[in-house]
């Protein structure tokens, strides 16, 4: 009976525990909000390996001597270079086109450009 107790305790505190940590992760503000289409940073599955595959296509398409409007037209058009992520592309290239056009204008490697405006984690040890 003792026994009973105990396991049922246990297994009662393990599933509070893991709704609590459910709850925190959904609190936090960092998900795709339902309905507005708006990208938030970090937590959004996908947006930094998006951000990378885009900065690196365009950083190979984007000449020294390129002029804002030529990388503004050239990330109009990345998004259709990238099949499988097109749509959270387009989103994510409409919300930091001002951003993005200013990075691309800089020597940052596509990493750099992506952790800079905060959708992917600088990671500790690089």
């Amino acid at each position: 009976m003792l026994r009973s107790i105990i396991l049922i305790s246990l297994l009662i505190s393990s599933v509070c525990a893991l709704h609590w940590e459910m709850q925190k992760e959904d609190s936090t503000g960092n998900e795709l909000e339902k309905g507005s289409g708006e990208i938030q940073t970090e937590q959004q599955p996908g947006i930094c390996k998006v951000c990378k595959l885009a900065m690196k296509k365009l950083k190979k398409q984007i000449s020294n001597g390129a002029t804002l409007d030529d990388v503004k037209k050239k990330l109009a058009m990345v998004c259709d270079e990238i099949d499988s992520l097109k749509s959270l592309c387009r989103k994510f290239v409409y919300k930091y086109k001002d951003t993005l056009v200013e990075e691309l204008s800089t020597t940052d490697d596509a990493r750099t450009i992506c952790i800079n405006i905060g959708v992917c984690k600088k990671w500790v040890w690089s």
